[in-house]
């Protein structure tokens, strides 16, 4: 895998300004525990530039986690996961390797603790599976970062009853979310793993999308987010977070996921976006294979 480290859109040196107070950092994370990973960076790479945003990329699989005193310089975190994490939390070797317990802990820094507001989008299939799924007891493990935060209520369905996703399946926005609205989007199945999180939200959490299968039948929730103030901010300090079991990769036009990002973007808050100059857009699709 090429090592990318990328500071896309302005010069480096006006972007690590601008990012003490603005941007965005796409962390691509997509390794772990993959023997023949997807890389899908690509994907949000043109959704970013679709938007007209500000963004940098982390590189983990070269760089490691990033550590909090790094997060803090954003407002806004994207963390792609793809297919990594199938092991349970429960298991002793692959539990957490999508998001370590360090890596769980600096995110709820970045959250809490860095002023103003703050979003984390947490894209990927195992996310939760990985991270508080408990095979042995089949309940859901205590974490800050998804108990907490994101207050996620990961049903029994994903211990007894999963779902297999096919190819060109819906995801269906609930009425009211600010990303998804009641939008109706196609999804194409980009990976080789077919039984992917389902979702609900636990009280203070509010459910973004559906599972929709062929048949129209609709499943747990594909997406959930939650937000609220921090605790001892100012009073308009505020953290959103919101989790992609359906990863964003697999929304299938361009103009859609394009949508999507925009309005994550604008739920994320007041951001300065920056148009892409050609010859910044150029350096990028250069460094990036």
């Amino acid at each position: 895998m090429a090592k990318v480290i990328i500071y896309a859109a302005v010069a480096a040196a006006a972007a690590l300004a601008a990012h003490a107070t603005h941007g965005i950092l796409l962390v691509s994370d997509q390794v772990d525990g993959v023997a023949n990973p997807q890389l899908f960076d690509r994907f949000y790479i043109n959704a970013l530039r679709d938007a007209g945003a500000t963004y940098a990329v982390w590189d983990h699989d070269g760089r490691g986690e990033p550590p909090f005193e790094e997060l803090r310089k954003y407002k806004v975190v994207i963390w792609i996961t793809s297919t990594s994490g199938d092991a349970p939390a429960s298991d002793p070797l692959r539990g957490s390797i999508t998001l370590s317990p360090s890596e769980q802990k600096s995110l709820v820094a970045f959250l809490s603790r860095t002023p103003g507001t703050t979003t984390l989008m947490l894209s990927g299939v195992y996310i939760a599976w990985n991270c508080v799924a408990d095979i042995v007891h089949e309940k859901q493990l205590y974490k800050p970062l998804f108990s907490d935060y994101l207050k996620l209520n990961y049903p029994d369905d994903n211990f007894r009853k999963w779902i297999e996703v096919e190819d060109y399946w819906r995801l269906v926005g609930e009425g009211g979310c600010p990303i998804l609205g009641g939008g109706d989007y196609t999804i194409t199945w980009r990976h080789h793993k077919n039984f992917p999180d389902q979702l609900e939200s636990a009280a203070g959490g509010a459910p973004s999308a559906w599972w929709e299968d062929l048949g129209r039948k609709r499943h747990h929730r594909a997406v959930i987010r939650a937000e609220g103030r921090k605790p001892g901010g100012e009073k308009d300090d505020k953290y959103r977070i919101v989790l992609f079991s359906c990863p964003f990769e697999n929304i299938m036009h361009d103009n859609d996921r394009a949508e999507v990002m925009t309005n994550f973007l604008k739920w994320a808050g007041d951001l300065e976006a920056k148009a892409v100059e050609p010859a910044s857009l150029g350096r990028v699709k250069a460094l990036y294979r």
